[in-house]
């Protein structure tokens, strides 16, 4: 069976001997296309926001998604729906998806309610996927909310860790946050530290359509537990991963959300590497581990290993790699939003701009060496986003917008 294919590739083409020089390894990791018609059962919790604010749209459409996840499953799969606001009920129990029409009569009977009881409702679904887990399935919990944690645990560093102990359990966590009032800091980290997904909602029309993405993605997931190992060569030292969380010891160790059909990761890394010698030389290694899931979970271990020509003769090819050129600026990108936003809660305005003004001309020299619809797209949204960096634009539609998409770019999710 066809395994996940390793692409590595340097920013450079080649090294000039003698020089101490800083470089940018790219680790592009693609899933074959799912062919077999057989797909991990599914254990999934709906916990949904039944707060005050969620009338009207908002729950008409929320209640249309999951009714429409409901009718993708079937009788091999399990299924719970939890709703909260101050309370927390119990929709409907974790059973097989035998009875879809009273699974979706249960779901039509959730009315809105109080407050925001987010805590009290991540754990009872938890709960009820605890009752039917099994390490060869997909195990999720998938939350929804339109407003800020007011009753329970309110603490997000708590939240987080919750989320991050439900998934080192093997249950995971996506967040779907909902219009102008959630905070999204709070549901990017609890997704991230879950191993699950973030969305950002603006309309409640979009509620069907972002469900169908992350349902989709479950029921195509080709590898779980995926760890990438970075073994540097002698005079290598790996200084840095850009995007994610790493471990040191020999070499670097970076462990990746799960991996869908067709889907490709790319993992970035910063490397330092000594004055090497005329000819081709050995780099580094990589080695990578998963779980595949079309094999009952069955552990595959993967290597590859990146040579590189040093050499003091400019040759015929060009100097960069712009593909890995055209990644690294692209998160660079991202980060700068990120500091954008921070300088902007700051009331810094000035800051905050020059910080995507500085990005934006990087981006557009880029753009003009290289046909790169991703450069351009990114370009277009730089220049979107400055005529809102004002303190008479700034507010929370605009702020969470430009956080989603800087949390998918820093993710490889378009």
């Amino acid at each position: 069976m066809e395994q996940i294919k390793i692409d590595l590739a340097l920013d450079k083409t080649y090294l000039l001997p003698g020089n101490k020089q800083v470089a940018y390894l790219m680790v592009k990791l693609t899933a074959p296309e799912q062919v077999d018609k057989e797909r991990p059962v599914q254990n999934l919790s709906f916990v949904i926001d039944r707060s005050g604010s969620m009338s009207g749209e908002k729950l008409d459409y929320t209640k249309r998604a999951v009714a429409f996840a409901v009718n993708h499953l079937n009788s091999q799969d399990y299924c719970s729906v939890v709703a909260f606001d101050d309370m927390v009920t119990m929709v409907a129990p974790a059973n097989k998806v035998d009875n879809k029409d009273a699974l979706k009569m249960a779901v039509e009977s959730i009315y809105p309610g109080g407050s925001t009881n987010l805590s009290g409702g991540m754990l009872l679904g938890l709960r009820e996927i605890k009752l039917n887990h099994q390490a060869n399935q997909i195990n999720r919990v998938l939350l929804l909310t339109d407003g800020m944690a007011n009753v329970g645990v309110r603490d997000h560093q708590a939240l987080v860790e919750k989320a991050r102990e439900m998934a080192a359990g093997g249950v995971n966590l996506s967040t779907f946050g909902l219009g102008e009032d959630f905070e999204e800091d709070l549901l990017q980290a609890m997704a991230e530290a879950g191993g699950g997904n973030f969305y950002y909602i603006e309309t409640p029309d979009q509620i069907p359509g972002i469900f169908e993405q992350e349902l989709t993605g479950l029921l195509n997931i080709v590898a779980q537990n995926l760890s990438v190992r970075v073994k540097p060569g002698q005079g290598v030292a790996v200084t840095g991963v850009l995007g994610y969380p790493f471990t040191s010891g020999e070499g670097v160790s970076v462990n990746l959300p799960d991996i869908y059909s067709g889907e490709t990761k790319i993992l970035l890394l910063e490397l330092v590497i000594s004055p090497l010698a005329v000819g081709e030389q050995r780099l580094l290694s990589v080695e990578v581990d998963y779980a595949d899931v079309r094999e009952n979970l069955a552990l595959v271990n993967l290597q590859a290993e990146l040579r590189v020509k040093v050499s003091a003769e400019l040759g015929p090819e060009p100097a960069e790699n712009l593909e890995v050129v055209k990644q690294v600026e692209l998160f660079r990108c991202a980060q700068a939003k990120e500091e954008a936003i921070r300088l902007a809660d700051q009331g810094n305005f000035q800051a905050s701009r020059q910080m995507l003004e500085n990005q934006l001309v990087t981006l557009q020299s880029l753009g003009a060496r290289l046909d790169s619809p991703e450069v351009d797209m990114e370009v277009k949204e730089l220049l979107e986003e400055l005529n809102f960096m004002s303190e008479a634009s700034y507010d929370r539609a605009f702020r969470k917008k430009i956080s989603f998409k800087a949390y998918q770019r820093k993710k490889g999710r378009k």
